[in-house]
C-alpha cells in the first residue's frame, strides 16, 4: 500500500521529500514524514483539499491518531566529498 500510494501521489511543488515509515510491530501503523521548502508552503498544504482528502481516507480506512508538525534547524551541514 505504501509504495503504491507514494508512486501514485506526486509531491506538491514545495514538498522537498516524503517518507512513509511502517511500524515493525504493528504494520498497519504508518508515519508520514515530509520536508517542506518553508512554513508557508507547509501551512498552505495543510489547509488544502488534497490534505483534507488524505485525512478523510485515513479516517475511513483506519484510525487517525495524531497529526503533528515540527520544525528543525540544521546546526552544521555535512559535506560529501567526491573522489
Amino acid at each position: 500500500m505504501c509504495k503504491s500510494w507514494l508512486v501514485a501521489n506526486q509531491l506538491p511543488a514545495a514538498c522537498l521529500e516524503r517518507r512513509v515509515y511502517e511500524d515493525a510491530a504493528a504494520p498497519t501503523n504508518l508515519m508520514l514524514v515530509e520536508e517542506w521548502l518553508d512554513r508557508a508552503a507547509m501551512n498552505a498544504y495543510l489547509s488544502s483539499e488534497r490534505f483534507r482528502a488524505l485525512i478523510g481516507a485515513v479516517k475511513i480506512l483506519g484510525e487517525l491518531v495524531d497529526v503533528c508538525t515540527s520544525e528543525t534547524t540544521v546546526i552544521e551541514a555535512g559535506r560529501m566529498e567526491e573522489g
